[in-house]
């Protein structure tokens, strides 16, 4: 055992630390896919059901975003969730705020300003007066 561990050392990296990379590289290709599928706008989603999902623990799953994102997994999908609806309010300024609020999974109108606006510095409504400004100065 002993041989095993000066030959994996001599590569820099531990037995734990080669599985940790392992698991690591299989959820970021999940977490790829999740994002480019947009699952994070389903309400639904808690971090039990993606770990399950992704086949891991949830545990895992938990280590992974505080240790390689450096983020806890609700605020990694909020601001997914933000981003994608600051998206749609300038690629589609007809649509309603409650509608752009529950497309990216988040139902609650008042919750849904209330997030943007920490994000943003401005409510979605003054966003969007922003964005119908710029491109009339554009034209």
């Amino acid at each position: 055992m002993q041989t095993f561990y000066r030959i994996i050392s001599k590569r820099g990296r531990k037995p734990a630390e080669t599985h940790q990379r392992k698991v690591d590289a299989r959820i970021i290709r999940k977490l790829k896919l999740w994002v480019e599928e947009k699952r994070y706008c389903l309400t639904d989603q808690s971090l039990a059901d993606v770990a399950t999902s992704f086949e891991v623990s949830e545990e895992t799953l938990s280590y992974f975003f505080s240790t390689v994102i450096k983020e806890r997994f609700t605020s990694f999908r909020r601001i997914l969730r933000l981003e994608e609806a600051h998206r749609i309010i300038m690629d589609e300024p007809d649509c309603k705020i409650l509608d752009v609020a529950s497309r990216v999974g988040i139902p609650d109108k008042c919750n849904f300003r209330k997030q943007f606006h920490m994000r943003y510095g401005c409510s979605p409504s003054e966003w969007r007066s922003l964005c119908a400004k710029t491109l009339i100065k554009q034209v």
